[in-house]
């Protein structure tokens, strides 16, 4: 017997039970990232634990629940599939299919393209039974016509719960995306997916009427969709209406169609569905039909929205339609050139409060829309977390908006991307009352006279870019000073500077001061020793870099190793030992 293989049974990880480090396995390829996420070219869990020695190989050879997401971007990933099917012959998987452009595959002829779309299916089709998430990103169409071929034939996947369709293409203007002319959507599973839950459908849309799938779902992420393709208001309204346990909403230059359609059998266009409640006192035809807006939509699970490159006017309209009181995290992507967004952050700061409407029945003139609630309760009062990519919008309804949103804990802005002086906004101090609840504070007391408090008074996490770093130290004084500590700053490091480090040097300064306070406290008998409290800094700077560039990506892609992307099964299953256990 070879020495090191002596030494590796000797090792005290050998004396694990078997049961015990697959347990182990399990949790570690559930925390891996999923492949979407992943560094392009890095192993991933399940290889690296299946190629350290003989012992694990063989553990996590017959451990189903690694192999059961099935990535597939180059030639080799198909034997790599075929490989994890075999490993996984029970369990649901997951798939994701990632193709590449005509630009892509002249630099690199080992990527998916139009040749190896069908055989990529042809692995997994007959597992379609156990299918739980399907993945496919096509960036030419050709791509996509074979995609349209396969899901319009290949029947109902049962266990399907997630279901993202991508059609990444370069339109490079929103008119040419507009004007766009394709051949019509195929239904897509035969129109059956009894368990989806959560559909991402960006530069790709379905037969609206034919989908009877779009309801109880979870999560709803459309993108990239001409108004002429969008769904028309009425099965929009009707998805969301099906769909009340929804988290999670994410619309990018897409939602329900704006256009009237002309049918006669449904009311739609944004002129209908958009328009505000009549008043109290108007008088309605018999028969008439109220706006949407008169009996919004409830959704009282939403917690997350986001929206992106949407116009002014079809926000507030598609608002109008809905009451989501409950949502969480809020993101602002809103950059269009010919757009004035303030009308909207208005909306969202303080939405006009209107009485219930009936048919020929009249309230008394003094109830009036604006006159109940406007002022107290924003459109998302139980908001805890605010991004913003970008917002052209006037500081007063900026500073309207921060005002109205009380209960953020962090802030995520690229202030670059906001009016001039956006910033300065949070140096203000607020106009609450005296009496509003407070935040709990760590650290030295402040004086008796408590200054005015500032905007977000429950913030303790920032994520910032755009702004210099003498401004966010004046931000921290400011905060402390009122008794509203920010605990975390995270600082783009494209604006590091002298400033920027002497910020970071004082952060350090207080947490360690606040350390010995903490411990003398503790020493004399004042409190509680819990170690993993004290590891936390009363404040602290992260300096975060913004994702590097897919060209650096695919560069580091391009150098092969050891555990490369198409690793298979190119180590033999008797390879013996790779490694010390």
């Amino acid at each position: 017997m070879p020495i090191y293989t002596s030494f590796n049974r000797m090792s005290p990880i050998h004396s694990l039970p078997v049961e015990l480090l697959t347990t182990i396995f399990q949790l570690g390829v559930d925390s891996d990232p999923i492949p979407d996420d992943q560094i392009r070219g890095e192993p991933t869990f399940e290889v690296l634990v299946s190629h350290v020695c003989r012992h694990w190989r063989q553990v996590a050879l017959h451990t189903p629940h690694l192999w059961t997401t099935i990535h597939f971007r180059t030639r080799a990933h198909m034997s790599r599939g075929e490989a994890y099917l075999s490993r996984n012959s029970h369990l649901p998987i997951d798939i994701y299919v990632d193709t590449c452009s005509d630009d892509d595959y002249q630099l690199r002829k080992d990527l998916l393209f139009r040749d190896q779309f069908l055989p990529v299916f042809q692995v997994v089709l007959p597992h379609i039974n156990r299918w739980r998430e399907l993945h496919l990103i096509v960036a030419d169409l050709e791509c996509k016509a074979s995609a349209r071929k396969v899901l319009s034939t290949c029947g109902s996947a049962p266990k399907l719960r997630t279901l993202q369709l991508w059609h990444v293409q370069n339109w490079q203007t929103s008119e040419r995306l507009y004007n766009q002319i394709g051949p019509p959507p195929v239904v897509v599973f035969g129109g059956e997916l009894p368990e989806l839950k959560h559909i991402i459908l960006q530069g790709v849309n379905l037969p609206w009427s034919r989908s009877p799938f779009l309801r109880n779902l979870t999560s709803i992420e459309f993108a990239l969709h001409s108004d002429n393709v969008r769904m028309p208001f009425n099965l929009w309204r009707e998805m969301l209406q099906a769909s009340p346990h929804l988290t999670r909403l994410s619309l990018l230059f897409a939602g329900p169609r704006a256009a009237p359609s002309g049918s006669s059998t449904h009311r739609d266009g944004i002129e209908w569905w958009g328009a505000e409640p009549p008043m109290p006192d108007a008088v309605l035809a018999p028969g008439e039909p109220l706006p949407p807006s008169t009996d919004p939509v409830q959704l009282l699970e939403l917690k997350e929205v986001q929206l992106n490159n949407l116009e002014c006017d079809y926000l507030i309209a598609l608002f109008r339609t809905l009451d989501a009181p409950n949502v969480r995290s809020l993101h602002l992507g809103l950059d269009f050139e010919d757009q004035d967004f303030t009308p909207f952050v208005e909306y969202l700061a303080a939405p006009p409060h209107y009485p219930s409407v009936k048919a020929h029945h009249h309230r008394s003139s003094s109830s009036t829309p604006g006159t109940d609630a406007q002022a107290s309760r924003a459109k998302f009062p139980a908001l805890e977390r605010l991004s913003v990519s970008a917002l052209r919008c006037s500081l007063p309804s900026w500073r309207a908006l921060l005002a109205s949103a009380r209960g953020v804990t962090r802030l995520e802005a690229d202030f670059a991307q906001l009016a001039d002086g956006a910033f300065d906004v949070l140096l203000e101090p607020s106009s609450a009352p005296a009496d509003a609840p407070s935040q709990p504070q760590a650290g030295p007391s402040s004086s008796s006279s408590t200054p005015a408090e500032p905007l977000l008074p429950l913030l303790s996490s920032v994520r910032v870019s755009g702004v210099p770093c003498k401004q966010l130290a004046d931000l921290a004084s400011i905060r402390r000073a009122s008794g509203r500590r920010v605990r975390r700053w995270e600082i783009d490091e494209a604006g590091r500077d002298e400033d920027g480090d002497a910020f970071e040097r004082e952060t350090a300064s207080l947490s360690a001061a606040w350390r010995k306070e903490q411990e003398a406290a503790i020493e004399a008998g004042q409190g509680k020793r819990e170690p993993w409290r004290l590891d936390e800094p009363l404040e602290r700077v992260v300096w975060f870099r913004e994702e590097e560039d897919d060209d650096d990506e695919d560069d580091e892609e391009g150098a092969e190793s050891d555990f490369g992307e198409g690793e298979g099964e190119e180590y033999a299953e008797d390879d013996g030992e790779h490694g010390d256990g």
